[in-house]
């Protein structure tokens, strides 16, 4: 019975320790974000006695000067315009992460079935070839990236980033799925043969249905790689009409004179809208992790 109990005590520390790593900092960003730089760099100062703010959510969304920096003698260096461009710039991290998952399911469900299920000339190399692909590493696509981009005119503009994140997270959709669809049972595909289903209908009625935990699963992270990525954000993206949330993230986390309280309000923004994704889908994400895990 002690055994138990310390064994018990020792997976609850460690997942205290855990979640304590993995919020920590979110937490950390929450409360910086709505303490005002004075009384966040005070020791002397209680953060009761000073109050809280929410003038730099304010100033994000509406252009409002915080309260603090309209006092004579304030330091206006400290407030940055790049935080200005926060919402939009989400906006279209959600256009284009969306997108990205959207055609990641779209090609890469299929193409997963058909590793999985069928036998076609040249498959394994393909398929090897697929992926080994996303080892190359990213610096080295750049360029010819750049140059592909520019030469279809599609250089500054959001389209062009949905097809480099989509091209750079399909081989990881591919391979995870595919998985999922080997391990189901090969009765259940001859069973819908002899019931007259095409391939087609095969895929749609009897895989997909069953593969839909792993589908939401690679889904969501093939939405956090496109919201998360920078580089081919940064070299592709044009003016902050275009720019995703990561890009502008950097510009304002470059800035060494900018208030402290405002970075720690643009990070919980920009940090946000995936804690909601992950809460709404959380169920699915476990359940296609375990069905990848587990023979069928």
């Amino acid at each position: 019975m002690t055994g138990r109990l310390a064994d018990r005590l020792i997976v609850n520390l460690a997942a205290l320790l855990v979640l304590a790593f993995a919020a920590g900092p979110i937490l950390l960003a929450a409360f910086g974000s709505v303490v005002p730089d004075r009384i966040l760099f005070d020791r002397d100062r209680s953060v009761l006695e000073g109050g809280m703010t929410l003038d730099n959510y304010r100033y994000i969304f509406t252009g409002r000067l915080p309260a603090a920096y309209m006092a004579e003698g304030a330091n206006r260096a400290m407030i940055s315009d790049a935080a200005r461009q926060v919402p939009r710039s989400l906006w279209n991290s959600a256009q284009i992460s969306t997108s990205v998952l959207a055609l990641n399911l779209l090609l890469g469900a299929p193409a997963a079935f058909a590793f999985a299920r069928f036998a076609f000339p040249r498959k394994k190399p393909a398929f090897l070839f697929l992926i080994l692909s996303p080892l190359v590493p990213a610096v080295a696509l750049v360029t010819p990236i750049y140059l592909l981009v520019d030469g279809l005119d599609l250089l500054g503009t959001k389209l062009a980033v949905v097809l480099v994140h989509t091209a750079r997270s399909l081989p990881f959709t591919i391979l995870i799925l595919s998985v999922f669809f080997r391990k189901l049972p090969d009765e259940l595909f001859e069973a819908a043969v002899i019931d007259g289903c095409s391939r087609l209908q095969s895929f749609l009625r009897v895989a997909l249905p069953l593969a839909l935990p792993a589908v939401c699963a690679t889904g969501l992270f093939a939405f956090m790689l496109s919201y998360t990525e920078f580089l081919f954000s940064m070299v592709l993206s044009g003016d902050a009409r275009s720019r995703p949330l990561s890009v502008v993230m950097a510009a304002l986390a470059r800035n060494t004179d900018v208030s402290w309280s405002l970075l720690n309000s643009a990070i919980f923004i920009a940090v946000l809208p995936t804690l909601l994704l992950v809460v709404l889908v959380w169920r699915y994400v476990v359940e296609g992790l375990l069905a990848g895990a587990v023979k069928g």
